[in-house]
């Protein structure tokens, strides 16, 4: 196996953090201890470390990462982390609410209000939002996921599995929408200009605005959905917990 050094020497250097590392050394020292995959950059060629090439199923990687991002919020001091999230402390865990629903996170695990079993992704997320949140007061402006640095190969997967998802569910029936953003917790977004513009409290300081337009028949228009970010969110999480989230949000939406 190559070392992490080695690893190194064959990414960027540009620290741009697209892997959800702040460093290119940190993604290559987890890469070389087998907590994190190799695709998560977006510019390593894994086929100069063939040996790289993970053969382990998919559900063991994502026990992997989870397992690394859990030991990192280990370190951290629940308490103090809680107001840069949002959160609040009750018994020692650490609670605050998860597209509408209550979720506690300890140390060793995640507790969820309805008492089912939190997917391993989506405990990831929420470790990762307590490692990268840093208080900063939301701006309240909203921008496209575009508007970032190094967004591109991600503007692409935040179109196919969120925004064309809710376009093509709700086509043609807006009011099914509205219910079931009302239901996640969204409120009417005023500044908008679509048929509908919500904002949805996906985290406490990670806001989604979702503008839907519906489709035009008539006039040959299909249906469509833009997705915006406050423009303070990567002091939150990183650009692909950004799209993850947009994904789950799309998914409690349409019921997927």
């Amino acid at each position: 196996m190559p070392t992490a050094l080695e690893i190194f020497k064959a990414l960027p250097r540009t620290n741009c953090g697209q892997c959800g590392f702040p460093t290119c050394l940190a993604f290559a020292t987890a890469l070389a201890s087998g907590a994190t995959l190799p695709e998560r950059c977006p510019f390593f060629e894994v086929s100069r470390f063939p040996e790289l090439a993970s053969t382990r199923e998919p559900h063991d990687q994502v026990l992997a990462i989870l397992e690394h991002v859990r030991a990192e919020v280990a370190r951290l001091d629940l308490s103090q982390v809680a107001p840069l999230v949002g959160g609040e402390m009750k018994e020692g865990w650490l609670c605050l609410s998860y597209l509408g629903e209550e979720v506690c996170l300890g140390r060793e695990a995640v507790r969820v209000s309805s008492g089912l079993e939190l997917d391993p992704r989506d405990q990831i997320l929420l470790y990762n939002y307590l490692r990268f949140a840093r208080g900063t007061p939301l701006s309240h402006h909203f921008v496209g996921l575009e508007a970032f640095p190094n967004s591109v190969a991600k503007v692409a997967t935040l179109k196919r599995y969120a925004e064309d998802l809710l376009a093509q569910r709700f086509a043609g029936a807006p009011g099914v929408l509205k219910k079931a953003l009302r239901a996640l917790g969204a409120r009417d977004w005023p500044e908008g200009q679509a048929d509908i513009s919500a904002i949805l409290p996906a985290l406490p300081r990670v806001p989604l605005v979702i503008l839907f337009w519906d489709e035009d028949q008539e006039e040959g228009f299909s249906a469509q959905v833009k997705i915006l970010f406050d423009q303070v969110a990567l002091d939150y999480l990183d650009l692909e917990s950004l799209v993850f989230l947009a994904e789950r949000a799309a998914e409690r939406l349409t019921g997927s």
